[in-house]
């Protein structure tokens, strides 16, 4: 299409989604039944000819300011708004967003060379609810229509890792483009009230900055689950992509009319993302508080099976009924929804817990079948592989994982740690240092970062950094506490550094209560420093006793 089509086209777009158009006919309509109803009676009340003209000139003088405002406001059931602008990522300014919206349009920008027409990156959306606290809901919202998206085949959708590195930073949608490699970017916004929502979604062409398509839905929370399909559903139209039918009942499947099930789901799938030991055993909490709302929330299974399978991944605490009850949601998740990812790659990480490695194996090929690109899926085979001595499954593992979350930094550190073993120095050096500026970035944006502190000063290590290298562990205590991901990284650490009286303290501060994954720990090459130590076979072995109690 040439540039100056796609630009009016883009305008009429920018007309119909600010709504003048329908201003313009309904002002219309209203203005000639006043004047029709003016001529008919201002004559027989006596009123002076030059009254009549007075309406129709006003009638014309109001046309341009009803338009004027179309395009500036919105009325909505909360009131009037102001209409989000083109390409900015709220929809108003809000505190929860970080910044004010741009006044001015951001000078143009390429869009990457080669990026797909058929792509996409879901940013996280603004919470513009009356307290500014619903932010999980409006992550839950968004990663959920990138759930719907990735069923679609034909479509390349940007992973959540990636688009939501944008969160609180308002940045221009054709930047965002080029960053990502996508030829569209679908933002939006929710305010949340009581037992209504109002979802916006703005679907923007990353090569102009103009509108595709744009929409609001003013829904009660019951019904978010079928907006969402229908969000998702609308996108995939607007980019010409075709949905064959077992790709659209994937994104209709089933979620819950339950708003209370919903809203613990989301809770719980929050608390998972902070990588937290508390947050993980309250993520456990807010599954189970869904499913008790919706027995049949497949999601809820889904995710209550994973929370107790990272739980179960650093032995916090986990019994054989714990056990029990992870495969049974993973179970009932899966009867529920056969086809159901998640549920699928929890059920391999309990199989691998359990020292079952070949039906470990089986169900992560299985989760890979359903989902190519599932992330998940990858990084937690790549893990399996790691603990069970596979070192080049797992570098292939973490190798997929790094090429499906451009911005995510946990797979390219375990891949460091692969490759050295492989003895490929000089890629392993390249990956690390693209790890460590994902996390100078991160850190950037927030300096608490625990997972960047303690993955960020094992990586320091490894490329050479001893001063950076103390510097983040000491972050990462401070930040995190006791933790054991925090304790345990800051042993791996000091055991690169060649203190081994501080990282068998922190080793076995780390075991507490038989925390710890003794595969993973007997294959772990930053402790290899450690081996041979009394200390640390005393600390092996204390693990073995706790694995051999282990339901098999």
């Amino acid at each position: 299409m040439p540039d100056g089509a796609r630009k009016l086209q883009g305008w009429f777009a920018e007309l119909r989604r600010r709504k003048v158009f329908r201003v313009a006919v309904v002002y219309v309509v209203v203005a000639w039944l006043v004047i029709q109803v003016a001529d008919a009676v201002f004559e027989p009340l006596g009123l002076p000819a030059w009254t009549l003209k007075l309406v129709i000139v006003l009638a014309l003088l109001g046309f341009p300011l009803a338009c004027a405002l179309a395009w500036a406001f919105d009325v909505t059931p909360q009131g009037i708004e102001r209409t989000p602008a083109p390409g900015s990522v709220q929809a108003e300014p809000s505190a929860a967003v970080g910044a004010p919206a741009a006044t001015t349009p951001a000078p143009a920008l390429p869009a990457a060379a080669g990026a797909p027409a058929e792509s996409v990156a879901v940013l996280p959306f603004a919470d513009l609810s009356p307290a500014r606290d619903h932010a999980y809901f409006c992550d839950g919202i968004a990663e959920e229509i990138i759930n719907a998206l990735c069923c679609v085949r034909d479509l390349r959708v940007a992973s959540r890792t990636s688009s939501f590195q944008f969160k609180d930073r308002p940045t221009d949608v054709r930047e965002i483009g080029r960053l990502l490699n996508v030829g569209a970017v679908l933002e939006g916004s929710v305010r949340r009230a009581d037992d209504r929502v109002r979802i916006t979604a703005q679907l923007i062409g990353t090569g102009d900055g103009y509108h595709l398509w744009s929409e609001s839905f003013d829904r009660r929370l019951e019904d978010v689950f079928a907006t969402q399909a229908e969000i998702a559903q609308k996108l995939v139209h607007a980019l010409r992509v075709s949905l064959s039918r077992e790709e659209r009942e994937l994104i209709e499947r089933r979620g819950t009319s339950s708003a209370e099930a919903y809203d613990h789901y989301l809770r719980g799938q929050h608390l998972l993302r902070q990588h937290g030991d508390g947050t993980v055993l309250e993520a456990v909490g807010m599954f189970h508080r869904a499913i008790e709302h919706d027995a049949r929330f497949a999601l809820a299974h889904a995710g209550l099976a994973n929370a107790l399978a990272i739980k179960g991944q650093w032995r916090l605490d986990m019994t054989p009924v714990d056990f029990e009850e992870a495969m049974a949601a993973s179970r009932r998740a899966l009867e529920l929804e056969p086809r159901l990812a998640e549920a699928i790659v929890a059920s391999a990480g309990l199989l691998s817990m359990q020292g079952r490695a070949a039906e470990a194996e089986q169900s992560f090929e299985e989760a890979l079948r359903v989902n190519p690109a599932s992330y998940e899926a990858h990084f937690f085979y790549g893990r399996h592989c790691v603990g069970t001595g596979d070192v080049a499954k797992a570098a292939r593992q973490f190798e997929a994982a790094a090429r499906l979350e451009p911005a995510d930094y946990q797979a390219r550190c375990l891949l460091v740690t692969e490759l050295d073993k492989l003895g490929r120095p000089d890629e392993a050096r390249a990956v690390g240092m693209e790890a460590m500026q994902i996390i100078d970035g991160r850190l950037r944006h927030d300096a608490q970062d625990a997972r960047a502190l303690q993955l960020g000063a094992v990586l320091a290590v490894r490329l050479g950094d001893a001063g950076r290298a103390r510097e983040l562990v000491q972050r990462s205590l401070v930040a995190s506490r006791d933790t054991f991901s925090a304790v345990y990284n800051a042993a791996c650490t000091y055991a690169l550094l060649g203190d081994r009286e501080q990282a068998l303290a922190m080793l076995d501060r780390a075991i507490t209560h038989g925390r710890g994954n003794l595969g993973w720990i007997e294959h772990d090459s930053d402790l290899d420093s450690l081996r041979g130590e009394p200390r640390f076979e005393a600390i092996l072995d204390r693990l073995r006793s706790v694995a051999g109690g282990e339901p098999s």
